[in-house]
């Protein structure tokens, strides 16, 4: 229903021919499209993030041009003018905006009302998840109290697709991304038994987010001190089977809202190493590395089990997210008795034999959480945010690629952490492509 080619997507309207949405029922069959157009995470970041390593002989066949030369942060990392990356969000923000014009277009009687008002919450909701992959895809750092940038993303606030679309700033863009989600917060059901369809727990956790990696710890705190309150379910990994295949049901009960990582050629190869720094930072008694990692006879470790439970990686948004999050907002508001509480609650479910940790100052108790969100949230989509934050702080985190004769490193705010537009949608329209 209502599909396209992901290519040119901001010149070329997709076609309306096949079926064009005019009631509620349409509307919702639209947004329920989980396998084709919404619930699919870009990918790119997580390629780029270094969290696991590909022999080069495996590296060359990698059928993807732009998983390659995102691999080693390459210049030109979209050579053929082909990145789903960006289409793919482009198109959830379209098939949004159809059903956001369209809820304003036709007549809703009394009884529609209150499933009108949901489906609007949940387009909007869409929207803002999509738009905010692609600002930190695709767009400069900046903190919610810093200088603003000009190299923004186009903002499509309808289903119209006019040529040569203009960037805005990012300080627009995130505007945006804040305002649909306070809006979707209104709309949306408290409780959602779809987790392919956001609630408002998912709203807030979004936002959550977005205040989060621009560094408005402030802001995030509020929506996770509610978040908190309102209940975080976690699973015991201790107690989890580590012979399973993967012992995370889909849907299971850290998930808050469903969507998985686009699919990439290094999924679940065998050949696809996870980097030595990063399982170092496991203990022995730490339930995580059975479970995440397994060693198929190769040259190292590689991935299990995701939150999808598939073989797919897991783009969401889960309960464990929400609450690393929150703990580390408290670290930066000084509450550390609080802090301390919860991450011990949190890692009983993670650590055999645990014995609880106190904090003697905000920097031990920084170090420790960021470690914890490091080993819990990797292959999610959110290292690249977090290492794009975290470098604009200071942290000095350098990447690096060894392939013997060739070295390939990315330096700490790097113009290589803003992802070149597609080449097509520059030469069809006005905007500046992103200095690398």
């Amino acid at each position: 229903m209502l599909l396209t080619s992901c290519e040119d997507f901001l010149s070329e309207k997709p076609s309306l021919g096949l079926v064009v949405p005019t009631n509620l029922d349409d509307f919702e069959a639209l947004l329920s499209n989980d396998q084709q157009i919404f619930n699919q995470t870009p990918a790119i970041g997580e390629v780029a993030s270094a969290d696991f390593n590909i022999p080069f002989q495996h590296w060359q066949s990698l059928r993807l041009e732009w998983e390659r030369q995102a691999y080693i942060w390459a210049e030109d990392v979209n050579q053929n003018g082909e990145l789903p990356d960006w289409s793919v969000p482009f198109q959830q923000i379209f098939y949004a905006n159809v059903v956001l014009d369209g809820l304003g277009t036709i007549e809703i009687t009394q009884d529609q009302n209150d499933r009108a008002k949901q489906l609007e919450g949940i387009a909007l909701f869409f929207r803002a998840f999509a738009y905010h992959q692609l600002l930190e895809l695709f767009t400069p750092y900046t903190r919610f109290d810093g200088e603003d940038s000009e190299f923004g993303l186009p903002i499509r606030m309808n289903s119209l697709v006019t040529p040569n679309p203009n960037r805005a700033s990012v300080a627009e863009v995130k505007s945006l991304i804040k305002a649909d989600l306070e809006k979707a917060i209104e709309l949306l059901p408290l409780n959602e038994p779809l987790k392919t369809r956001p609630s408002i727990s998912a709203a807030k956790a979004l936002l959550m987010r977005v205040y989060f990696m621009e560094g408005d710890y402030s802001s995030a705190l509020e929506l996770g001190q509610q978040l908190h309150n309102e209940g975080l379910t976690l699973i015991d990994y201790t107690q989890l089977p580590v012979t399973t295949s993967n012992p995370f049901g889909i849907f299971n009960q850290e998930v808050i809202f469903h969507s998985q990582l686009m699919l990439y050629q290094f999924y679940n190869s065998p050949l696809t190493f996870i980097d030595q720094n990063l399982l170092a930072l496991y203990n022995d008694n730490d339930a995580r590395k059975a479970l995440f990692f397994i060693n198929r006879g190769g040259n190292g470790l590689n991935f299990k089990a995701f939150h999808t439970g598939r073989a797919t990686w897991f783009g969401g948004i889960g309960t464990n997210e929400v609450l690393l999050t929150y703990i580390e907002c408290l670290v930066r508001a000084e509450d550390l008795t609080l802090a301390s509480e919860l991450l011990n609650s949190f890692l009983e479910f993670r650590i055999k034999d645990f014995e609880e940790i106190t904090f003697s100052s905000q920097e031990e108790a920084l170090e420790v959480i960021l470690l914890e969100r490091r080993k819990e949230l990797s292959f999610r989509g959110l290292r690249w945010m977090d290492l794009k934050r975290l470098n604009f702080e200071g942290y000095q985190i350098n990447l690096q690629r060894d392939f013997g004769e060739s070295i390939y490193s990315l330096t700490p705010n790097s113009l290589a952490y803003v992802f070149p537009i597609p080449p097509q949608e520059i030469d069809r329209s006005s905007m500046i492509q992103n200095p690398r």
